[in-house]
């Protein structure tokens, strides 16, 4: 019983409460409890943004995406543009179009793509030092204070005597978030080669070494790792730039998270990724655009793991059932 709980821990980062009793409703089955954990833990806040600046005719979009229970920022996208077609693109829009959405508002004729990061940046610094009882108080107030705070952000950058902002705030379970385009619970951990050409955008990626790093076939999805922007074509190298990876003397490394991890190079084609054989890594950059990369197993890289803090104070569970 206690290997299971410190299994469905580690796997999905809940603490011990929600851990015994997402096992309990499950009847003790390890496998279940990892898919009933993804949906009962409401964790995931979304928040999506549309302004104008009506002095200067300017109209920009965010979305900022936050796991309040482990005080993580896991995205953050903005877009600027003097093209008002920006403003109409509506709130109601689930995150993942939300964002195709904004994607392609960088593209269209009259984006602004060097204050589109500006902004990017000070929305994700904001966020980054707000006080972790902050953020987790995100997930049960309104918008009010949030757009309040976001207002006087964004006047302060344009030095602006008006910003009209638009909020919406959705709360999405674990698992919600994860299943993109709602696919099968088994697909999650593999590079899917059936995808629709259309819906991905794959660019050449380089993984960065690191001698005192870590081992390739030790990567689990979601660590961060230090990623470089190969891809010559045009289009990877416009994308590299919005992402902060390119400058004037080349590629320079980002930080981007795992999505998929397969062995490649093995007879057995569902050998795990410690298995003999390459390792290709699939890393995920934006909503339709990633980036693989096939290394060595034992090659070192430069990952980054976040760690989930111990919760057990905060846990909501604890509190509801606590005598």
């Amino acid at each position: 019983m206690q290997e299971k709980i410190a299994l469905l821990m580690e796997e999905t980062g809940c603490d011990r409460g929600e851990a015994e009793l997402a096992l309990e409703m499950c009847g003790y089955e390890v496998e279940e409890a990892v898919k009933a954990i993804g949906r009962l833990l409401r964790n995931i806040v979304v928040i999506k943004g549309k302004f104008m600046v009506p002095e200067a005719s300017e109209f920009g979009l965010f979305l900022v995406i936050l796991n309040i229970k482990a005080f993580v920022l896991l995205r953050c996208r903005a877009v600027l543009s003097f093209n008002p077609a920006v403003f109409s693109v509506p709130l109601e829009k689930g995150w993942f179009e939300y964002e195709k959405a904004l994607y392609g508002g960088r593209l269209w004729e009259g984006s602004v793509p060097a204050e589109s990061l500006e902004i990017e940046k000070r929305l994700s610094s904001h966020f980054r030092e707000s006080p972790p009882a902050a953020l987790e108080h995100l997930g049960r107030q309104d918008t009010s204070a949030v757009e309040s705070d976001l207002t006087r952000l964004l006047a302060r950058h344009f030095g602006a005597g008006q910003v009209k902002l638009q909020l919406r705030k959705d709360i999405l379970a674990l698992g919600e978030f994860h299943s993109l385009h709602q696919r099968p619970e088994g697909d999650r951990r593999s590079v899917k080669r059936a995808s629709r050409p259309e819906d991905q955008l794959v660019l050449k990626i380089e993984l960065e070494p690191d001698a005192a790093g870590m081992a390739a076939s030790e990567m689990r999805v979601g660590d961060m790792v230090s990623t470089k922007i190969v891809d010559a074509r045009d289009i990877a190298q416009y994308l590299a730039r919005v992402f902060g990876g390119h400058s004037d003397s080349g590629p320079v490394p980002i930080l981007a998270p795992i999505e998929a991890i397969e062995s490649v190079g093995s007879a057995d084609k569902k050998a795990s990724p410690t298995a003999s054989g390459d390792i290709l890594a699939r890393v995920r950059f934006s909503t339709g655009v990633c980036g693989d990369a096939r290394i060595s197993r034992e090659r070192r890289l430069k990952v980054v793991r976040i760690a989930v803090r111990n919760q057990e104070s905060h846990s909501w569970w604890r509190r509801f059932f606590r005598g």
